[in-house]
């Protein structure tokens, strides 16, 4: 069990922090913004961004741990030369987007009460089995103190009610938030479970923004290739893809993982990476972001899906089913299938109104008090 660390009182160094940079109506931010990963870096940027064009100043809180740490940098180690070699650039790169965030100066502590208002989200905060980082109480709205706490957007992923049985603060912690959303459907159902409320369907905060003046060219203004985004395929995904590209005569380019089959391997910044993204002719990816991405981009893409309930529901949500590859003899009988991008455009349109009611609407309460 997760004890809380002990209390302490810096609203007097906060208050001088955010008369020294002339800031008002500030907003805490607590996700998962310093992983390597394009998707969280993403997320994280669009949520400061747009709660900052809502006209609130913003900073993210630093409630990781030296384990924590040690957890995420001991990702990117292994025995295998080449993809050291790979991951050292990697993180090279995403430190220096890092550069992008404004984080607290001051090292979190339980019980700060400066902040009108913490926003928890998105990503997966409440997915207590994800083995890439810690869950800390903090991501379940426990020992903050806030005027009031928001929940925008966050994930469970495949998370069960019992896997909460030993964290019974985390529980509470979620009951007591003032508002409260999700993104996906198995977050929405393990939430009313657990609390028994309802918790509002949002979009992840990356549909809520542009990215136009932060994305940088690819390297060279390469183009006509396949991108390809995964964490890692099995063998028969990696054949249908390698078919694929060779049979239009394109490149394979991985981006953010090395990939050893494919052409090329980028350690691309997350701007590097939307740049990719937009010269990429197709895009062949398994995550929800890339799925996101290639949406935002209007790009001709795939989504391998299967075993991905985020990855499923969000084609549902958008009526993009049948770009679906799991079930796909070959990838063109997806990929090489037409996309009524027009009407796609409706669904966000629509839900972006209603997300971004939501967190104006939650921020608004709280800078009220």
């Amino acid at each position: 069990m997760l004890s809380f660390y002990n209390c302490m009182d810096l609203s007097h160094l906060v208050g001088s922090y955010f008369n020294r940079m002339n800031l008002s109506n500030p907003v805490g931010i607590i996700t998962l913004y310093n992983s390597y990963n394009y998707g969280a870096f993403l997320q994280a940027y669009a949520l400061q961004k747009t709660i900052r064009t809502l006209g609130y100043q913003s900073e993210f809180l630093d409630v990781s741990s030296a384990a924590a740490n040690r957890k995420r940098v001991g990702k990117l180690l292994t025995k295998k030369l080449d993809v050291l070699l790979f991951n050292i650039r990697k993180h090279m790169a995403f430190k220096k987007a890092w550069q992008a965030f404004d984080i607290s100066p001051i090292r979190y502590q339980p019980t700060r009460s400066y902040y009108p208002a913490v926003v928890i989200g998105s990503d997966e905060v409440w997915n207590i089995n994800n083995d890439t980082f810690l869950p800390f109480p903090e991501f379940f709205g426990c020992a903050l103190n806030s005027g009031r706490i928001i929940a925008y957007a966050p994930s469970s992923s495949s998370a069960m009610p019992d896997d909460f049985a030993n964290y019974p603060e985390f529980v509470n912690g979620l009951k007591n938030m003032h508002a409260l959303s999700i993104r996906d459907v198995n977050t929405e159902q393990l939430i009313e479970k657990l609390t028994g409320r309802k918790g509002i369907m949002v979009l992840d905060p990356t549909f809520l923004t542009e990215f136009n003046a932060e994305e940088v060219p690819s390297g060279g203004g390469e183009s006509g290739y396949v991108l390809v985004y995964t964490y890692g395929f099995d063998s028969h995904k990696i054949a249908q893809t390698r078919e694929f590209a060779q049979a239009h005569g394109l490149k394979l380019i991985s981006l953010g993982f090395f990939n050893a089959w494919c052409d090329k391997s980028v350690a691309a910044t997350p701007f590097e990476f939307l740049g990719w993204l937009r010269n990429a002719t197709f895009v062949v990816t398994d995550t929800f972001h890339g799925t996101i991405f290639s949406v935002l981009y209007r790009k001709v893409f795939g989504t391998f899906a299967d075993n991905k309930p985020k990855v499923t529901a969000l084609l549902d949500r958008l009526g993009l089913q049948h770009r679906n590859l799991s079930s796909a003899h070959t990838l063109a009988d997806v990929i090489e299938k037409p996309i009524d991008y027009s009407k796609v455009d409706e669904i966000i349109s629509r839900e972006r109104t209603i997300s971004l009611n939501y967190l104006s609407g939650a921020l608004a309460d709280a800078s009220a008090k």
